[in-house]
């Protein structure tokens, strides 16, 4: 099968295009210009540098493709880019990147977009496919948009489109705030707001490609999955987990929401006065604890229902928790960062 990959230098994107190669697939890799393709160069694929604006050149990486997986966009970490680049990106983008693929004759078009599309719980149970989406930021926002112009070419042009919204994803690649959670967690010692059994998603990178994967083969035209691991983890639980993977006997210590709440808006504040870390994450430009923090690790908000993916597409993830953290900490070790 012939397979356009777009934002194939990513962190999924990467992942993605490693299983597709394995299972012999033709793999055609869209990738922006000065990425770090390092992952993906030596598998033998046929790299194209651009950007998915550039119309005349989707014309020509569309040919001949089989199924688009599209995960090209700005992501959520990148804060500091203004709003019209966003949009610019992760709507107008991806229209293009449909429009051509349409031009082109691709049978399957498979957009991933994000759980922040649909926003947090506002009830206490795990989103699902049915929940009214009310995405809280500019990058849940233009890829709630780019969804909806994948459900338009659907009802229009009749395009087998589907939509695959992932979690918070870790695994061998992640960096940034993966990076700093297992170092903390090494050092033997771990801050959690609250009483660590507020419910979060922690998807290994390999779970969400074998689902992506599956939504390509079987997802139903114009349907949206959600894919994750097999249940959500508390915090607690994760924390555990990574300390035993690591070896490490780590304290948890349990900071009352209230007094976490205060050292957020304390955070914000010399974030603002002074830029230079511990006050200030140059990725995303935000003071590294804020109030935004306080609320996602102390009530059940980013956790969906999987059941969907389960249901139609036979979807059960292969890894474990446990499995998917202690290949993470072996690629953590490999290159140096713990």
């Amino acid at each position: 099968m012939k397979v356009l990959v777009t934002g194939a230098g990513g962190f999924i994107g990467s992942h993605l295009v490693e299983s597709l190669i394995a299972d012999g697939d033709y793999v055609r890799c869209f990738v922006k210009p000065c990425s770090d393709i390092s992952p993906i160069e030596s598998s033998g694929n046929d790299i194209v540098y651009g950007d998915i604006r550039d119309i005349e050149l989707l014309k020509k990486v569309t040919e001949d493709i089989d199924i688009v997986y599209h995960l090209a966009a700005i992501p959520r970490l990148k804060l500091t880019i203004p709003p019209e680049e966003y949009k610019s990106v992760n709507i107008e983008g991806t229209r293009n990147v449909l429009e051509m693929s349409r031009r082109a004759g691709t049978k399957k078009f498979v957009y991933i977009s994000t759980i922040e599309a649909v926003g947090p719980s506002r009830n206490g149970n795990p989103v699902n496919e049915e929940t009214e989406p009310k995405p809280e930021n500019i990058y849940g926002g233009t890829k709630l948009e780019g969804e909806k112009l994948t459900v338009e070419y659907y009802k229009t042009y009749g395009m087998h489109t589907v939509i695959v919204r992932p979690p918070m994803i870790y695994g061998p690649g992640s960096l940034l705030q993966f990076q700093r959670l297992f170092k903390v967690i090494n050092k033997g010692c771990y801050p959690i707001v609250g009483d660590g059994k507020t419910l979060m998603e922690f998807c290994y990178v390999e779970n969400l490609v074998f689902g992506i994967k599956l939504a390509g083969e079987k997802g139903r035209a114009g349907e949206i999955y959600f894919i994750s691991d097999e249940r959500s983890y508390s915090i607690e639980e994760v924390v555990r987990e990574i300390g035993q993977q690591l070896n490490t006997n780590t304290k948890i210590f349990y900071i009352p929401v209230r007094v976490a709440w205060g050292i957020g808006l304390l955070f914000e504040g010399l974030s603002k006065i002074i830029r230079i870390p511990p006050f200030r994450v140059k990725e995303t430009n935000k003071a590294p604890f804020s109030r935004d923090t306080v609320k996602w690790t102390s009530k059940d908000t980013l956790f969906c229902d999987v059941s969907k993916a389960k249901r139609e597409l036979g979807y059960i993830p292969p890894y474990t928790l446990s499995e998917g953290i202690k290949k993470t900490i072996k690629w953590y070790k490999v290159i140096g960062l713990l």
